[in-house]
């Protein structure tokens, strides 16, 4: 909660469904009052999960059965998202589409921290650039922080025994592959390419996500279970 005017916070008080009512004495008004802050975290692109705690929540709800937005109940609720959108359900998408809508709908009241599984996405708008997608898969080393990891031709080499015919290392070389390589070795979420190709699927309403520059696996990611609102499906 920021507030312009300088405040001694009083009584708190933590309820049982991540809500806290604090009542804010202003130091220049002898009238106090009450605000209602509702705090979320680590949803993992579990929509299902999310939908649950905005059931129960006195701060936040959907603006309408389609559950395509999220909006704050009254003037004095705040709403905190305290980090991780994506990685383990299948609803990662949806659920940034709904955290960044609220946001731009209420700037002042609403704030969105980041985790560690978002800021580790950030290496995707360079590493998934046409410029470093020319480099030379052999040149690209195993991540150093995990000396088991492949590196990106052992994981194309596997790629290529795998599909059999003649594949070779180079001519399964491409962006999707790469990508499914970082998620798998680099960014502890294996299962999140796969999720992804499918969230991405049910929001176009195909059957399936396929293609050689990611078809389903690039952005934040998600990775099982899931499942809710129905946010405008992303642009081609």
């Amino acid at each position: 909660l920021h507030c312009t005017r300088p405040l001694c916070l009083g009584r708190r008080r933590l309820s049982s469904d991540a809500h806290m009512r604090v009542r804010t004495p202003f130091r220049c008004s002898p009238h106090p009052c009450e605000y209602e802050i509702a705090f979320v975290s680590d949803v993992e692109g579990d929509l299902d999960y999310f939908n649950r705690w905005v059931a129960g929540s006195r701060c936040v709800a959907y603006t309408g059965s389609d559950e395509a937005a999220l909006t704050l109940t009254h003037a004095r609720a705040y709403f905190v998202y305290g980090g991780d959108v994506p990685d383990h359900g299948r609803g990662s998408e949806q659920l940034l589409r709904l955290l960044v809508g609220l946001k731009r709908a209420f700037p002042r009241r609403v704030a969105l921290l980041v985790g560690n599984r978002d800021l580790n996405k950030l290496r995707l708008t360079s590493e998934c650039a046409p410029s470093d997608l020319a480099r030379p898969h052999w040149s690209i080393p195993a991540p150093h922080w995990d000396p088991s990891a492949p590196t990106l031709s052992q994981h194309l080499e596997q790629v290529a025994a795998a599909r059999g015919g003649g594949a070779t290392a180079a001519s399964c070389d491409c962006a999707a592959e790469r990508l499914r390589w970082m998620y798998e070795n680099t960014l502890g979420c294996p299962a999140t390419f796969e999720a992804r190709r499918a969230e991405l699927a049910a929001l176009r309403s195909v059957g399936s996500a396929t293609g050689d520059n990611g078809g389903g696996g690039g952005g934040g990611g998600g990775g099982g279970g899931g499942g809710g609102g129905r946010p405008p499906p992303p642009p081609p």
